[in-house]
């Protein structure tokens, strides 16, 4: 991966896409916008907009999921695209 800076095009083409692959993630791993937000202790609003993929979480929430046994292998396997 470069050092070099990104341009704002890129970085809010990144955003988008993340945004998109985390919403994968709550569809195939929470109930609902509420489960997602009691495991990750984020607002119903932030969950809601995760679940409708209008955004995507702050790095303390990705490192939460990756550091969960029981969620671990999920959410590697949709950031990195790997089984």
């Amino acid at each position: 991966m470069s050092s070099g800076k990104n341009s704002r095009r890129e970085v809010i083409s990144y955003r988008q896409h993340f945004a998109a692959v985390w919403q994968r993630f709550v569809l195939q791993n929470f109930d609902s916008p509420a489960h997602a937000a009691h495991v990750f202790q984020v607002d119903a609003s932030t969950a809601d907009n995760w679940f409708r993929g209008l955004n995507a979480p702050s790095g303390w929430v990705v490192g939460k999921a990756i550091s969960d046994p029981q969620m671990r292998d999920a959410a590697l396997h949709l950031l990195t695209g790997q089984p």
